[in-house]
């Protein structure tokens, strides 16, 4: 089982068919509802405990991403709430996770208009930034080059959330829906 943390209250799981055939798991059940899906899922998260070191836990969530004929693709979010930064993953990290480029979530798309309006009053609209959505959040992301930092951060961080996840990411799971010129599509159409 491979984990990864994809944002601060997301973990992908990506557990191939051999690993699920030696918990137990044969393809006749796969489809049904049965208890070894529980103890799956409890292992899943007691993993996610011991590696991203979560205390407590409230209302969690996982979803199928992907099934393949070689591996099964979950995604784990726990509810935002309950998620703390912990001393190895403070906003700095988040900040430096795809070096020039940070990224920002929304949870709606209207944040993200807002936010691409208050940076063009800053003359910020020659920024490149594509918008992409993922998981029902859009995911705005910046090229810091051109922008004192610490404003843009500030800017991201009032109308979103500023996330650790890798652009790459994005690019490989995400939809892009507006690439390279974001800020300037959103400031343009809305």
């Amino acid at each position: 089982m491979k984990l990864e943390r994809i944002s601060a209250n997301q973990i992908k799981y990506s557990i191939s068919f051999e690993e699920l055939s030696c918990k137990g798991f044969l393809q006749e059940e796969m489809v049904k509802d049965t208890f070894i899906w529980d103890s799956l899922f409890d292992e899943m998260l007691d993993e996610a405990s011991r590696i991203y070191e979560l205390d407590t836990y409230g209302a969690v969530s996982i979803d199928i991403y992907s099934l393949t004929s070689k591996e099964l693709v979950l995604i784990l979010t726990l509810d935002e709430e309950d998620v703390k930064d912990t001393p190895t993953e403070n906003k700095k990290k988040h900040h430096s996770v795809n070096g020039h480029v940070i990224v920002a979530a929304f949870d709606e798309v209207e944040n993200c208009i807002s936010m691409a309006k208050r940076l063009s009053n800053l003359n910020a609209q020659l920024l490149h930034s594509s918008l992409f959505f993922f998981n029902s959040n859009y995911f705005l992301a910046i090229n810091k080059e051109g922008i004192r930092q610490d404003t843009l951060y500030g800017i991201c961080e009032e109308y979103g959330d500023l996330v650790n996840m890798p652009i790459v990411f994005l690019e490989d799971y995400g939809k892009l829906l507006i690439k390279d010129n974001a800020i300037q599509a959103l400031n343009h159409y809305f």
